[in-house]
């Protein structure tokens, strides 16, 4: 009979379901931590619930981030199931610890199962600059015929040609993530040892980069405005409570600009609906030329437009709203010989200093938006 060690400091409501389980498939359980298998009971996996005795741990939590299972299974090997999974999942897992069957890199790969693309790479330069002993790393995906940086620091942020990244591999001074997709690019500041040691594992998780760059492209497509470059309202529903969330973990601000195109049922009027598609197409154009890859520029629908803008404070992005309405002064719309002057009016809120949550985020830059139209519009008002 194999025996495994039970551990709840936060114990589940259905701990007696599992507990079951495990006396029917077979398992001794011994109450406390002991030189075995440990199954640990928590809301979420964290390293102040390891046991200083225990050869591996299947984690059995409420949730759980990729971050926090990357922590949890560096210190100590193991699984992490959440409750929502069948109890099915749990028997595979320990069937796996009792084989030792974790691969070379077993928990990076089964971490990774949980995973969107932005914390895939995160991972990925997580583990590549722990095992090279590089200073810093970045990565850069691509998208058509340009690599946009997604994650990393030490480099600067702006997009890689393809020939510019073919330089880049070709003088050894970056890899090819996915090489017969060229997914990406990794770099690493002064890395030990041979890229075959330090990078050689990545093949194993080829697959799941793939799927997942394939359906961030797919999504992409269902998130795209039909008109404009920028993306739908749909989107900014979905990415603005994750850039929310991202930004309450690192202890950081994220800034909305609420933008409005002046007079544009004016301009319909006078010179026509094609007019005023090529004012909002223009507003778009410059407000994306001007913002990093790391923001995100949405139409919202009608004449407005959103800029979701991370680890940026309010002050921050009243500079660029400012920046914005200048280059939009200098880059009319000609129209049969004729200038049409294009003007928008911006309010900004920042979390957490105006908003805790995205609706109220969107309900405070909105608000201001409201003020820099009272206020003789063409201008930049702060949440107060």
């Amino acid at each position: 009979m194999s025996e495994v060690f039970w551990c709840d400091p936060q114990p589940s409501e259905t701990s007696r379901r599992l507990r079951d389980a495990l006396d029917q498939w077979g398992f001794s359980v011994k109450e406390g931590p002991g030189e075995g298998t440990l199954i640990l009971v928590s809301d979420r996996p964290h390293p102040g619930w390891i046991p200083p005795i225990g050869e591996e741990i299947l984690w059995w939590v409420q949730d759980a981030t990729p971050e926090e299972v990357s922590e949890v299974l560096s210190r100590r090997p193991g699984w992490v199931v959440r409750r929502s999974t069948s109890l099915e999942t749990v028997r595979e897992a320990l069937e796996h610890l009792r084989t030792r069957d974790l691969g070379t890199e077993g928990w990076l790969r089964q971490m990774m199962h949980l995973a969107t693309l932005d914390e895939l790479l995160r991972l990925v330069l997580i583990r590549a600059i722990q095992i090279s002993g590089a200073k810093q790393g970045a990565i850069w995906i691509r998208q058509d015929n340009v690599f946009f940086q997604r994650c990393g620091e030490g480099y600067p942020e702006a997009p890689v040609s393809l020939s510019e990244a073919a330089s880049l591999v070709r003088t050894g001074n970056a890899w090819l993530i996915c090489r017969d997709e060229q997914v990406g690019i990794l770099r690493l500041r002064e890395p030990k040892g041979e890229a075959a040691h330090f990078l050689g594992w990545i093949k194993e998780v080829e697959n799941l980069i793939i799927n997942a760059w394939n359906l961030e492209k797919s999504l992409a497509l269902s998130f795209k405005d039909d008109l404009t470059v920028a993306n739908n309202r749909r989107c900014l529903e979905v990415e603005l409570p994750k850039a929310i969330r991202e930004a309450a973990a690192r202890g950081e601000s994220v800034s909305l600009l609420f933008l409005d195109v002046d007079n544009l049922k004016a301009l319909n009027s006078q010179y026509g609906h094609p007019t005023g598609s090529r004012v909002l197409t223009t507003v778009a154009i410059e407000a994306q030329r001007i913002i990093r890859a790391q923001d995100r520029l949405y139409r919202y629908g009608g004449d407005e437009f959103c800029i979701v803008i991370p680890g940026t404070s309010a002050a921050g992005a009243a500079k660029l709203g400012d920046r914005l309405i200048r280059k939009l002064q200098e880059a009319p719309v000609i129209i049969n010989g004729q200038r049409v002057p294009v003007s928008v009016s911006i309010g900004i809120a920042a979390y957490p200093a105006h908003a805790d949550g995205a609706e109220h985020l969107l309900e405070r830059a909105d608000r201001a938006l409201f003020q820099a139209k009272e206020d003789g519009k063409g201008r930049v008002a702060l949440a107060t």
